[in-house]
């Protein structure tokens, strides 16, 4: 490899890792809040490439209602897993699939698909 390609290869990598930085850090971390239907909280996410939108955030002791439709085929997507609360289910691809739950204490809990390429977060306040 000549001098000019590794220059080259280097600058492309620190432009890639700059703009990973720069997406990371400016992203809203607020997270989408939630619709109320009669006391409980109400969020829609499409799956398609990755969690739309991918933060969400709801109150403590409030139910949560969290409707996923997938609009894919991809087989990473098929499942969504929410490891604190043990719960992991099957996304059927142009269908609407309901997560209820109550978060019963304050935190971060993150949501992936099966392999962990789909990222999402619930924050509870």
């Amino acid at each position: 490899m000549e001098t000019n390609q590794i220059i080259g290869v280097v600058l492309i990598l620190i432009v890639i890792g700059l703009y990973a930085l720069w997406i990371r850090f400016t992203q809203r971390q607020t997270g989408v809040k939630a619709k109320d239907d009669k006391g409980v909280q109400v969020f829609d996410i499409i799956v398609k490439g990755v969690y739309s939108p991918n933060v969400i955030s709801a109150k403590v002791d409030m139910p949560v209602r969290i409707n996923f439709t997938r609009q894919e085929n991809s087989e990473c997507s098929r499942f969504v897993v929410f490891s604190d609360f043990q719960i992991r289910k099957e996304l059927p691809e142009n269908e609407t699939v309901a997560i209820e739950f109550t978060p019963k204490k304050a935190g971060e809990y993150s949501f992936t698909c099966d392999m962990g390429m789909y990222q999402g977060k619930l924050i509870v306040e």
